[in-house]
């Protein structure tokens, strides 16, 4: 049966049945997003990255094809430079802790199938657990590619002062997000 997520206001069905840690049993080699970058790095990246504990990348899987990546993305901490994030109760003066969004792709196959929004709302609730209970983090970011600044800005996403692609979700906006009851 396919996973929901539902905060407030979102409600989102999808294909995929569960969300796991990718490993060796996924086939890689398979998945195509379209976007070169994103399919390069599932299939040669990932895993090392994981290996050396710089992310950690989940994917969504049905049960009739557990070993097939419907989509995935990638979770990491980071810092948020000094000054660059307009939240006026942070300090300006000193880089603040976050957790990195480092890659967000749907196969070609679950395109339209609102599996994207499903795993934003998960990847945002997985960074709100741990960022309450295990490190602490102010925001998720995420370097978006010029073609996904929209689909990150319909979720309330905005621009950090950096970059207009560097873009950051404060956990109090998450948190009104209701993901994790």
């Amino acid at each position: 049966m396919p996973l929901s997520v539902t905060g407030k206001g979102i409600s989102v069905h999808h294909p995929a049945d569960r969300v796991e840690i990718l490993n060796t049993a996924h086939d890689r080699e398979s998945f195509d997003c379209g976007v070169e970058s994103l399919n390069r790095y599932i299939k040669q990246q990932a895993s090392q990255d994981a290996k050396r504990r710089i992310g950690v990348t989940h994917v969504a899987v049905s049960d009739d094809r557990p070993d097939r990546i419907l989509g995935y993305y990638t979770l990491a901490t980071t810092t948020i430079g000094p000054g660059t994030m307009p939240e006026k109760n942070l300090p300006k003066r000193m880089a603040l802790p976050g957790a990195l969004l480092g890659r967000l792709a749907v196969d070609v196959s679950a395109k339209g199938s609102g599996l994207g929004e499903f795993l934003l709302m998960d990847a945002l609730a997985r960074a709100e657990r741990v960022a309450v209970s295990e490190i602490g983090a102010v925001a998720v970011v995420v370097d978006a590619l010029p073609e996904a600044v929209g689909f990150y800005t319909r979720y309330g996403f905005q621009k950090l002062l950096d970059d207009e692609l560097h873009l950051y979700l404060s956990m109090d906006a998450i948190r009104k997000l209701s993901l994790n009851q």
